[in-house]
């Protein structure tokens, strides 16, 4: 599939339609793919524009909510695992741009398998593959960006 179907199908998955391309492509491009820009920039921002949407989600729904159980709640929801889930429900694993196997490799496909037969996957049981995690952080991140830092747009598309 070419990079621009890549890009249309990821915006229809997402119900937005990117003004930057670009921004896209850069989130869905692991950094083994050496012919265009990596989402380790756009993941490094998503870790704090995630935690800031989470927190502030949290924060508002739950008013009576004690702080330490607030903590808990974010570290869950802003887990690696519910953001490799994330990326396994909406099949963004299919437009990772990369050019190493390993990329795709045997643990993403177990990660998947076991989603899908919805086999718990906590525990230590089996580790979430860091890609899915990373491009559901990117992703986010290059929708966050592309509608000018818009924290409640980018929450409302990521979940």
């Amino acid at each position: 599939m070419s990079m621009e179907g890549v890009v249309a199908a990821v915006e229809s998955v997402l119900s937005y339609t990117f003004n930057e391309k670009k921004l896209l492509e850069q989130a869905l491009t692991h950094p083994s793919y050496t012919d265009a820009p990596s989402y380790e920039r756009l993941k490094f921002l998503g870790g704090f524009v995630l935690q800031a949407a989470i927190s502030t989600f949290l924060f508002s729904t739950y008013p009576g909510v004690e702080a330490g159980r607030l903590y808990h709640l974010c570290a869950v929801i802003g887990s690696k695992e519910n953001f490799a889930r994330v990326a396994v429900r909406h099949r963004l694993n299919k437009y990772i741009r990369h050019q190493k196997a390993t990329v795709v490799s045997d643990e993403v496909w177990e990660f998947i398998n076991a989603f899908e037969k919805e086999e718990e996957i906590v525990s230590g049981r089996m580790k979430p593959p860091k890609v899915l995690a990373d491009v559901v952080q990117s992703v986010a991140t290059a929708v966050y960006v592309d509608c000018g830092f818009n924290m409640q747009k980018m929450w409302t598309l990521s979940y």
